[in-house]
């Protein structure tokens, strides 16, 4: 079947948030402008979410609502089809959204004033959940060696001694890693070593590129699965975000009930009736739909480094391993950052600064590369025109 990805949504008039900052910024923008910035999708849904949906509310009430065994069975399935990963229905807790996840692991298994290691530059509401909650941001930086972003395991190890729990990003957002098996084996040793609770967030886990395996991080071994806490959604997959529903999974029966407790006092544990239907169609009815999406994707990327590279050889282009999020390093152009976030909105390119994802972004930008082909090009010819002015 032929899926549309050829048409971007302008959803401004739907209330798009990075559509609007966009129009904020310019009172003036031509046509074929889409932003770059926030990591959701501006094609048209797939369409079996779409007709799956339009059948369930002829007959759908949509009061308070709990997953049912449909929903479960086709999460469990979606798990041991795409991620090789049998699961239990019992180590399933929903959440209304990743974000709120962490905010939930942050107080259930850490006080006041304990440390919790994350590692920059990394998304930033990992350090808000941190520092909102009265927490002690530890950072450890990815290493960098010309674009290609690896764990100092050095400072892992010595920043475990001073934490309490730590916060993994897997893939990796911004970078793009999908970490390998002895990658993550290394963090779980370090973490049980040093008695860290650790919670994992695998929101772009259907995305990773050709040649790459996400590897689900409690699917390493049953020891590594009993001190972990794994996130996932079908948000970032099939663009549902704004039906906040992801599926957190705790198979350490205690660690599930400490979760479980604080989210009820929080009141973040109950999600959208919708948004339980909709990851139901989208993990039952849409794998061809996704599957076309990331060769989508990685034809873009492949398209954009090309062209970034050919005229523009002084940046470094980060590759690529999962998901549709571009990071380039842009302090070889010796800018400060708001002078570069100036030039390329005066040329109609509008992205997310690097600093948002901790102080050593200083001088990179993340690229949304999920549009279709032609306003990509587009997009990078604009980008390219745009630094070669500076």
């Amino acid at each position: 079947m032929a899926y549309d990805f050829k048409t971007c949504v302008d959803r401004t008039q739907q209330g798009s948030k990075k559509w609007l900052l966009m129009r904020e910024s310019n009172k003036n923008i031509p046509e074929g402008i889409a932003p770059l910035s926030v990591a959701d999708l501006d094609f048209p849904m797939a369409p079996g979410i779409i007709e799956g949906l339009k059948k369930d509310l002829d007959e759908l009430v949509l009061g308070y609502t709990v997953p049912n065994q449909a929903y479960y069975e086709a999460v469990k399935k979606w798990m041991k089809d795409q991620h090789q990963w049998d699961v239990k229905e019992e180590w399933m807790v929903t959440a209304p959204g990743v974000v709120p996840a962490i905010n939930v692991f942050v107080n259930a298994f850490t006080q006041k004033g304990d440390g919790i290691i994350i590692l920059e530059p990394v998304y930033g509401p990992f350090t808000a959940a941190i520092e909102n909650n009265e927490r002690k941001k530890i950072n450890v930086e990815l290493i960098n060696n010309e674009g290609y972003y690896t764990i100092d395991f050095e400072a892992l190890e010595s920043a475990a001694k001073e934490a309490k729990a730590m916060i993994f990003c897997s893939p990796h957002n911004p970078v793009g890693r999908v970490w390998k098996k002895e990658e993550l084996e290394k963090v779980a040793k370090i973490c049980k070593e040093n008695d860290l609770y650790l919670f994992s967030d695998e929101i772009h886990f259907d995305l990773a590129h050709k040649n790459f395996k996400h590897n689900v991080f409690a699917n390493l071994s049953d020891d590594i699965a009993q001190r972990v806490v794994v996130a996932t959604a079908p948000s970032k997959t099939f663009n549902l975000a704004g039906l906040q529903t992801s599926n957190i999974f705790i198979v350490n029966p205690e660690w599930r009930q400490r979760y479980i407790e604080t989210a009820e006092k929080m009141n973040l544990l109950s999600v959208p009736v919708l948004g339980l239907y909709a990851c139901k169609h989208a993990y039952n009815d849409c794998l061809d739909w996704k599957e076309a999406l990331v060769e989508l994707i990685e034809e873009n990327y492949q398209m954009a480094k090309a062209m970034i590279e050919d005229q523009l050889p002084e940046i470094v282009v980060t590759p690529m391993e999962a998901s549709y999020l571009l990071w380039l390093d842009l302090t070889p152009l010796n800018m400060e950052c708001e002078k570069i976030i100036r030039l390329l909105e005066a040329h109609h390119v509008y992205i997310n600064n690097g600093v948002m994802f901790g102080s050593c972004g200083e001088g990179f930008i993340r690229i949304h590369l999920a549009l279709p082909k032609e306003i990509v090009k587009e997009s990078i010819e604009r980008f390219i025109e745009a630094i070669k002015s500076r």
